[in-house]
């Protein structure tokens, strides 16, 4: 999105692609906008408003005729330029996901400040759940939520649309000095290895999941936040040329893992957990 878009409200915006539809992709053509105050339920001077919000910004032109509120509007050459652009960017589930995910941390972040961690269905009653003007599909915002989770952003606790969502420490870095863009973070700042279970061969049970499928599995209490602390302190340890030793609350940190992991039933899950961060352990830990 432009800078001049992201600051236009979603009543803006859908009078803007209203305008564009209505005058047949021209500019210089007054519409009369009272029915589109009949559309979207908004009273007349609302709907003056509206127009006046987007001629401050040079996108249309009021009609001058004397008549009752709301007045007739036309496209100015700006305006039929961005109501362009928003049209391509509707069109483009490119910029549809990428939006979603920008959405989806921003109302996290909003969120989890307050102390609230919301399931995911009311991230649809938020400003946020709004892309130019029109709400997001369930299946894009389950889709993009997922996708969160696996890069390291976000936490799902639940099922799909009933999920409780809430930002990682990585999560919070990107939400306050990420740019307010999922993917530039992302390909700045790769995530750090993710515990995830694979198939396991043999006469056990396989089993998918995360660390949350993993201590509800088990009873223990592994948190994905202080997995990635380990994982970012072993990738520091391994890109320094004279590496440090790590912090006195790391290696307590990985011992505790370490003990717990120990001590962990003999399943299918431990196993796989015990390969993915066995090593990083073993470094950390210096032996």
């Amino acid at each position: 999105m432009t800078h001049r878009t992201s600051s236009l409200g979603r009543y803006e915006v859908r009078l803007l692609l209203w305008l564009h539809e209505q005058c047949g992709r021209q500019i210089d053509v007054p519409v009369p906008t009272g029915e589109f105050g009949l559309q979207q339920n908004k009273p007349a001077l609302g709907v003056a408003a509206l127009i006046e919000a987007l001629q401050e910004r040079g996108l249309v032109r009021i009609q001058e005729d004397g008549e009752r509120p709301p007045p007739d509007a036309e496209l100015t050459t700006a305006g039929l330029a961005q109501a362009d652009q928003l049209v391509a960017e509707l069109g483009n589930p490119d910029a549809i996901k990428r939006y979603t995910e920008n959405a989806l941390i921003a109302w996290a972040y909003e969120e989890n400040r307050s102390g609230r961690h919301p399931r995911l269905k009311e991230f649809f009653i938020a400003e946020h759940a709004s892309f130019h003007g029109r709400v997001l599909g369930q299946g894009v915002v389950e889709g993009s939520a997922r996708y969160l989770q696996r890069v390291g952003l976000l936490t799902l606790v639940g099922e799909a649309i009933e999920a409780r969502a809430g930002l990682t420490e990585r999560g919070r870095h990107c939400a306050t000095e990420g740019g307010s863009d999922v993917s530039t973070y992302v390909a700045r700042e790769p995530a750090p290895g993710t515990i995830t279970f694979g198939p396991v061969t043999g006469n056990v049970n396989v089993l998918y999941g995360t660390i949350e499928t993993f201590n509800q599995q088990t009873g223990l209490n592994l948190d994905p936040e202080q997995i990635d602390q380990l994982m970012r302190a072993d990738r520091d340890l391994r890109s320094d040329a004279e590496p440090a030793r790590p912090s006195p609350q790391t290696r307590t940190l990985a011992t505790r893992i370490r003990d717990q992991l120990a001590s962990a039933p003999n399943s299918a899950a431990a196993q796989a957990l015990l390969q993915t961060i066995g090593p990083t352990l073993t470094r950390l830990l210096g032996g």
